[in-house]
């Protein structure tokens, strides 16, 4: 990948980390006072609108770097593990993010959001060692 691409692939990574991660915050930590208990934080229905654009935005990016990028390391047999490893986890989270949106019930609000939280809030770290792995074998 070239520089800039890389720069937009990790800027939209980081906004949607942060995104999420700032959701959850003022989601469960930052509630206000309302006329009935606590409410939600005013911030707290915008940064979930930027997650969402922002899930958008990566399943662009994430499909820019599948054709050069995923298919010339498969073909030289390099970091396969941890790009499929990368691969099932970001299908994880867009399978995850789409059930949370469209089909969040009585039955499954107890384990989906808990399995996309984990899983999002831990991907800086699964890539960030797809990246270390990769650099590894290229030295």
């Amino acid at each position: 990948m070239g520089p800039r691409h890389k720069r937009a692939l990790y800027g939209i990574a980081l906004a949607l980390w942060a995104s999420g991660a700032l959701w959850l915050l003022f989601h469960y930590f930052l509630r206000v006072p309302g006329d009935f208990g606590d409410a939600a934080h005013p911030l707290e229905t915008w940064w979930l609108r930027l997650h969402g654009l922002m899930a958008f935005a990566a399943l662009v990016a994430i499909g820019s770097v599948l054709p050069i990028h995923a298919r010339r390391a498969w073909q030289l047999k390099k970091n396969r593990r941890s790009g499929l490893a990368m691969k099932s986890w970001l299908l994880w989270l867009a399978l995850t993010g789409y059930a949370l949106y469209y089909f969040l019930s009585e039955a499954n609000e107890a384990w989906l959001p808990l399995a996309h939280w984990i899983a999002g809030l831990a991907l800086p770290l699964a890539g960030l060692l797809h990246v270390r792995l990769g650099r590894r074998r290229i030295a």
